[in-house]
């Protein structure tokens, strides 16, 4: 079986298993489980066969993280750019779906937002360039239409985003993190947060 699967390999394909069985593995073990021994084991690879597409752990790494941005960004900017809805309606459906997200997929989102491979981070994703932050462009867009209808307070849109995402992330973090042991009352939370945000945006 191996054999085979080695042999496909040579046609293109190990570069994405590779990709797709770390986030995988990121995502159903956690961060500790990735090593370049049972990722080549779970294969039927060698180290380097690996090293012909990653020169390192860290950049195929850098690989996941660039998916798992990927994934946010075809969450999200949907959501932003839907002119059906409302800008209220949209702020809205935006903070539920980060918080599912974190909460659907926990090991993801603290490869994507935790200390862990911070510098693999920064090299990928450059808040400045609105083809690396597709989502952010995407929320500030959103921001200057409510600052248009008068729903939020006209000013700089990168501070008032950096401040949104600070605080849908602070909760998505306790949650995810056991923090905050009040699951029960959530809905709750998450609408008081949401109208008290928008409000100190006025």
């Amino acid at each position: 079986m191996n054999s085979k699967k080695q042999n496909s390999y040579h046609h293109g394909n190990l570069k994405e298993s590779l990709l797709t069985t770390t986030l995988h593995m990121v995502e159903s073990e956690g961060l500790d489980a990735i090593t370049l021994r049972e990722l080549t084991q779970r294969l039927g690879t060698s180290r380097s066969a690996v090293y012909r597409h990653f020169e390192s752990k860290e950049a195929l790494m850098k690989g996941v993280i660039e998916q798992g941005y990927t994934q946010l960004d075809k969450l999200f900017t949907p959501i932003f750019k839907d002119k059906s809805r409302s800008v209220e309606e949209r702020f809205e459906r935006m903070s539920r779906a980060y918080l599912e997200f974190a909460m659907e997929h926990p090991n993801l989102y603290r490869l994507l937002f935790g200390e862990r491979f911070r510098e693999e981070r920064e090299g990928i994703c450059d808040y400045r360039d609105e083809t690396q932050a597709t989502g952010l462009y995407a929320l500030i867009g959103l921001l200057l239409e409510a600052q248009e209808v008068g729903i939020v307070e006209k000013a700089d849109p990168m501070i008032q985003a950096a401040t949104i995402w600070a605080s849908v992330h602070g909760l998505a973090s306790l949650l995810i993190d056991g923090h905050l042991m009040m699951s029960d009352n959530l809905e709750e939370i998450y609408r008081y947060m949401y109208i008290s945000l928008l409000k100190g945006l006025r």
